[in-house]
């Protein structure tokens, strides 16, 4: 047998379906602003990359011309321990027409990037701090394709004026 529903069960009914309905309502709202935020929060985290992606692309002509300079600049290394070994003579000679004087060599191991490849040297320098100084300007000219990696000077004396330190440089080759 069927009987129908009172009036306080129909009312009792209807507020269990609103109450129903405003649970389910308020967890879909707890969830689209969990991902509101998270995708708000993603956007805040690429937009730095996206103005960096947009600039790099504008400069990529500079580069390109930059990375086909240095691919008929750098010079090839037939010989890694020739190249590591002319390039410390290198080193030596130009410091001892300074006045300068080297010691302790350390020859590093070669680093190889996409772009080059790095024979680096370590040594210890000390004379003239004007004649250290020219030396290490020297060192970095763009056409001998050299980078000091590493440096730390100390004064030696004051009278006349001296520097002592340690410097690592390395000779760049193709890689």
């Amino acid at each position: 047998m069927k009987r129908s529903l009172t009036s306080s069960e129909k009312v009792l009914l209807a507020t269990c379906a609103l109450l129903l309905a405003a649970v389910a309502l308020l967890f879909t709202l707890r969830d689209y602003r969990a991902r509101h935020l998270a995708a708000t929060s993603r956007i805040a985290e690429l937009e730095p990359r996206l103005v960096a992606a947009e600039a790099a692309a504008a400069d990529a002509p500079f580069w390109q011309a930059r990375a086909a300079w240095l691919d008929q600049t750098l010079p090839a290394a037939p010989d890694p321990g020739l190249a590591h070994s002319q390039f410390l003579q290198d080193l030596q000679t130009s410091a001892r027409d300074r006045g300068l004087t080297l010691a302790a060599p350390v020859l590093l191991k070669p680093e190889a990037s996409k772009y080059a490849q790095d024979f680096s040297i370590t040594l210890q320098v000390s004379g003239p701090d004007g004649a250290v100084l020219r030396w290490l300007a020297e060192l970095q000219s763009p056409e001998k394709l050299r980078i000091i990696k590493f440096l730390l000077l100390a004064p030696l004396s004051a009278q006349p004026p001296r520097l002592n330190g340690t410097v690592t440089i390395a000779q760049l080759f193709k890689p």
